[in-house]
């Protein structure tokens, strides 16, 4: 038997996001895998940062997974700051902890292990500021 389709795991973890009203409310330009849409101002990333399988007598037994995973706002006030700072407060209380439901898996543990904040100069308009907060989560899963 094979074992279950990896991307499942990108696929549950993007849908977790993208369907929360609360996170929404805070990043309107939605979540993202990798890249936002040009023109994007407030929306969340998530990235694949590092994978691991690990075997068992019947295949792979478990996929160990590191994921970045966070907010970005373009602002020249200090209000996206705050929209950042909710919008990764709302991503921890989704992920830190919690079970995330794919086919073919069981959830073994979800946690950040490093946080991530970051504040860069726009390359085009030196009054414009990006707002990065968030953090690097581990999501284990089980396919035995």
């Amino acid at each position: 038997m094979p074992p279950p389709d990896s991307g499942a795991i990108d696929v549950a973890l993007l849908t977790l996001l993208q369907t929360d009203a609360a996170l929404l409310a805070a990043m309107p330009d939605g979540v993202w895998y990798d890249v936002a849409p040009a023109g994007a101002a407030r929306f969340v990333i998530v990235s694949l940062l590092h994978e691991a399988d690990a075997s068992g007598f019947e295949g792979r037994a478990f996929e160990d997974a590191l994921y970045l995973v966070k907010a970005v706002a373009r602002s020249t006030v200090s209000t996206a700051h705050a929209d950042v700072k909710a919008a990764a407060t709302r991503i921890e209380a989704l992920l830190e902890r919690q079970v995330l439901t794919v086919d073919g898996y069981t959830s073994l543990l979800m946690e950040r292990r490093e946080r991530v904040r970051v504040t860069e100069v726009d390359d085009v308009d030196q009054d414009l500021r990006w707002y990065h907060r968030g953090g690097h989560y581990a999501v284990v899963m089980s396919t035995q």
